[in-house]
């Protein structure tokens, strides 16, 4: 690999000059199209099952396949874990797990108290309420009252 020496465009900052990125841009597809035009030469001529092979060569399906594999089992691994181990703070003590003896007097009837009526808070804070204004005056209508007049 040759080492080439900094050059101005390569100590430039970005977008520093248009046309320097326009000359840049140029450079930068030219190369784009020598590669493609190298990998086309490179297919010409061959049968579809060699150019099969080309592309094979480059193990993209195996990459595909082993990343797929990899993403399942983390999401796998990712989802077992908690499951597992949330179980254990559900458990109960074995001694607990024993029925308990069955009463032999039913307990008494205890009557159950009252229940107060609580107030609805949406009317304390007035929802539902008709308020009825002068039929003489529209409440929507600007009365001067200017409320910023105070913070001039």
């Amino acid at each position: 690999m040759k080492i080439q020496p900094e050059t101005p465009a390569a100590r430039r900052s970005a977008l520093a000059s248009t046309t320097a990125d326009l000359r840049e841009l140029k450079g930068n597809s030219r190369a784009t199209v020598q590669e493609l035009q190298a990998f086309l030469r490179e297919l010409k001529g061959k049968s579809p099952q060699e150019m099969l092979g080309v592309v094979a060569a480059s193990q993209l399906a195996r990459s595909l396949v082993l990343s797929s594999a990899l993403v399942g089992g983390g999401i796998l691994l990712f989802t077992a874990i908690p499951y597992f181990l949330g179980d254990d703070a559900k458990e109960v003590p074995a001694a607990a797990a024993e029925p308990a003896p069955a009463p032999v007097a039913p307990p008494a009837v205890a009557e159950k108290p009252p229940v107060e009526a609580k107030p609805d808070p949406l009317s304390t804070l007035g929802v539902g309420e008709e308020l009825t204004a002068p039929p003489d005056q529209n409440p929507l209508e600007n009365k001067g009252d200017d409320f910023l007049k105070d913070l001039e």
